[in-house]
């Protein structure tokens, strides 16, 4: 059969027609998939599913129309015949329209994935360029929202005491686009590291994965401000909106949710009823009280060492002072608060944290701020249905919050269900994939679980994203550490000792030293930790431990280990389900003879972990000390099984008296991985 012959059998079977009707068709599908798809929150990834559903299908179509004719009476077999080719003439106008229609297929084709694929693609653009970055397992998926991220204003004011006013105003417009559904806005954490720094916009726009940005400045006159505001488009510097207000601070929350509809406007973003409505809202707030919160939060951006923290707290309790129902207020407090628990551990601090959190939850309880404040209040009070209760609220009221989805995962990991935990991280990694926090808490994640070597490339990646913060540099030094890299340990805690130092820094350092034998050095290291936290009963159960074994202080051991069993028991009326602090309770217990309880506490320990390598090892060194070696073996066992390292317990002193136990270097030999504990510092 010729060309002629097969072109004429394409025309009377009908195959021309059905080509050119199904690809107007798709065409037509996909502009409308274009403009809707956003609109009812999906992304590129469903077009790019019409679209390879629309390719998938033509063949099929041409196959059909080649095969069957539709006619009144059904769908029949086209009957095979030799036509008369004298007819059919291969005019021009017939070859360029024939011509025409392939080109627009392929065109079609071409543009919407060369669009969806360079998005996916420039969220990855800087790793591939920097051969130094730490490579991670987990992409980040492209859900075709328009992506920002908003810069701190820069401080134009006489006073250069004023910069905390700038920094406070891009944050709460940050924080208002943040709870568009329709903007994925990067987080503060990650754009707020390009402060005072001289880089130009595209390179920005590159490491945060964002095609806009938002830069601004501030003058503060008085009761006067003169806010001046950017939009630009990141990739190639082109100012898509810029404005300059003049206000009374009174007005200074009307004047950031007129900002934000600008900003939403000049990027052409549908806004549903529910954003509109957020953004047309009238409030008033007392300027000095909003100074005094934007100076609260000022420092709750700086290193979160004592000072900084009270200074925080100061401005918050200030603030709620002058406006009773200032709700971010209260939830500011609630955060200052729960950082200074985490660091202290002392009950009343947690008391007034919770106070904090309740009755700004009573003053707005649609803040996904404030529910996020509640869900890790609630975890760190063992209260993990409450938790899970109030950061999904927070995802229902605002689904890109990934400080919600890091605190869900904490909260899983908590309860042992370690495969949603981790799912859960890779959602919020999906979300912002150069959020530093969502990336610490994966490595913090990996470290927890005995999965050391893994969780290096989170930590590396923290440092890559925040070079001068050193804000990794201590959970980095602790996964060195447990794999037996000591010299790279040793370097990453001197620079975690350079930047602001913590409780958790001295612990590890304390902790380096003890497995070394050098306790009098750990001890004074505990010491140091307890200058910083005085009630912090892991500090004081690590102190017992160094002066136990030291040749000098092995006296003042007893005082310590009580003085840690009663803030243990204080922590565990506040979280009763805390296995490894039950564990640890029951090793404190065990090494000032104290048997019964110990071995309570080992028994319920188990029962409320069965998969947390801590608590066998906790439980493994108390039963060392109660002279059980068997049991202890058996502890620790379980505990090199679900991946502590083996190295560390041939280290640790406290075990050394089963060394002598014909299955312990037997033990020690079936394990190959490497494990430990996060960053809070026990001997692991």
């Amino acid at each position: 059969m010729d060309i002629k012959q097969i072109l004429a059998q394409l025309q009377h079977r009908g195959v021309t027609r059905v080509a050119t009707v199904y690809a107007a068709a798709a065409w037509a599908l996909l502009q409308v998939a274009d403009v809707l798809f956003p609109i009812v929150g999906l992304g590129d990834n469903a077009i790019t599913l019409v679209l390879l559903l629309a390719c998938a299908g033509f063949p099929l179509s041409v196959a059909l129309a080649w095969v069957f004719d539709l006619t009144p009476g059904g769908l029949v077999e086209t009957e095979s015949e030799i036509l008369n080719t004298e007819r059919f003439h291969l005019t021009l106008p017939r070859i360029t329209a024939v011509i025409a229609s392939v080109f627009l297929i392929l065109l079609v084709g071409y543009l919407y994935l060369e669009r969806l694929s360079s998005d996916s693609l420039s969220l990855f653009e800087e790793v591939a360029d920097s051969p130094g970055q730490a490579e991670l397992p987990y992409s980040a998926a492209n859900d075709g929202r328009v992506t920002i991220a908003v810069l701190p204003f820069v401080n134009f004011s006489d006073s250069p005491d004023m910069g905390y006013f700038g920094d406070g105003l891009a944050e709460e417009i940050l924080n208002l686009l943040a709870k568009l559904g329709e903007l994925n806005v990067s987080a503060r954490s990650s754009s707020f590291y390009f402060k005072d720094k001289s880089v130009d916009i595209p390179t920005i726009g590159r490491h945060l994965g964002v095609k806009n940005v938002l830069e601004g400045s501030v003058r503060h006159d008085g009761n006067r401000i003169r806010v001046t505001v950017q939009l630009i488009e990141a990739e190639n510097g082109f100012h898509l909106w810029s404005e300059t207000y003049d206000r009374d601070l009174v007005d200074i929350l009307n004047l950031q949710d007129e900002i934000a509809m600008e900003v939403a406007r000049n990027l052409q973003v549908v806004l549903s009823t529910e954003s509109r409505e957020l953004l047309e809202r009238e409030l008033t707030v007392d300027p000095d009280a909003y100074d005094y919160y934007l100076r609260g939060r000022d420092y709750l951006r700086q290193p979160h060492v004592e000072q900084t923290l009270k200074n925080a707290q100061n401005m918050f309790r200030k603030a709620a002072q002058l406006s009773p129902d200032y709700a971010d207020a209260l939830a500011g407090l609630c955060d200052t608060l729960l950082f200074q628990y985490s660091d202290k551990k002392e009950r009343s601090i947690f008391v007034a944290a919770e106070n904090a959190c309740l009755q700004a939850q009573s003053l707005d309880s649609h803040s996904p701020a404030v529910h996020i404040a509640l869900g890790n209040l609630y975890r760190d009070s063992g209260q993990h249905a409450l938790a899970e209760r109030e950061f999904n609220q927070a995802l229902t009221l605002k689904g890109t919050a990934v400080d919600a989805y890091v605190g869900l995962a904490e909260t899983y990991i908590a309860q042992e269900k370690y495969a949603l935990a981790e799912q859960t991280l890779v959602r919020a990694i999906e979300l912002q994939p150069k959020n530093w926090a969502t990336l610490m808490a994966m490595g913090r994640y990996l470290f927890n679980v005995g999965r050391v070597d893994e969780s290096i490339a989170y930590f590396q990646r923290v440092d890559d994203l925040l070079p001068e913060s050193r804000v990794a540099s201590n959970n980095l030094g602790a996964a060195y550490y447990l794999m037996g890299r000591y010299q790279q340990a040793a370097s990453a805690w001197e620079n975690a000792l350079g930047g602001s130092s913590n409780t958790n820094v001295f612990l590890n350092l304390g902790s380096s030293y003890f497995f070394l034998g050098r306790f009098d050095d750990a001890a004074q290291m505990y010491q140091q930790a307890l200058e910083l936290a005085p009630e912090h009963f892991e500090v004081w159960g690590n102190l017992g431990d160094a002066y136990r074994y030291s040749t000098n202080q092995a006296g003042r051991a007893d005082a310590a280990y009580r003085r840690a069993i009663e803030l243990a028991e204080q922590h565990l009326q506040i979280n009763s389900s805390d296995a490894v602090a039950i564990a640890a309770l029951a090793h404190y217990q065990a090494c000032i003879g104290d048997r019964d309880p110990a071995l309570l506490n080992i028994s319920l320990a188990a029962q409320l972990a069965q998969k947390d390598m801590f608590v066998y090892y906790f439980s493994a060194t108390a039963l060392a000390a109660l002279n059980e070696p068997e049991q202890a073996l058996d502890s620790i066992r379980k505990a090199l099984s679900l991946g502590y390292p083996p190295h560390m317990v041939k280290a640790d002193i406290g075990l050394a008296r089963l060394r002598e136990l014909p299955g312990f270097e037997t033990a020690l030999g079936l394990q190959d991985r490497d494990g430990s504990r996060e960053t809070e510092g026990d001997k692991p």
